[in-house]
């Protein structure tokens, strides 16, 4: 199910960028090195062309990418 924007931010999520699948797997990987959570949602389809085919053949493999620092637990902060 596809969240809101506003309900993502509202749980601490930020919008960072809009990317292939490519891209967004190597996002995940470099945020989660950052320490932070990675939220993916599929970016929805809303462009058109007049003969009813889609703006681009990837679109429908693109990722919305939204970030969160990682809520450290307590054995995490008794090895700092």
């Amino acid at each position: 199910m596809r969240k809101s924007r506003k309900s993502l931010e509202e749980k601490g999520w930020i919008f960072q960028f809009v990317a292939d699948e490519t891209l967004a797997k190597d996002a995940v990987e470099i945020y989660n090195l950052l320490d932070y959570e990675v939220y993916l949602q599929p970016l929805k389809r809303t462009h058109s062309r007049s003969d009813g085919s889609y703006l681009g053949e990837s679109q429908g493999q693109c990722r919305i990418v939204y970030i969160r620092p990682r809520k450290s637990t307590d054995n995490e902060e008794d090895r700092t």
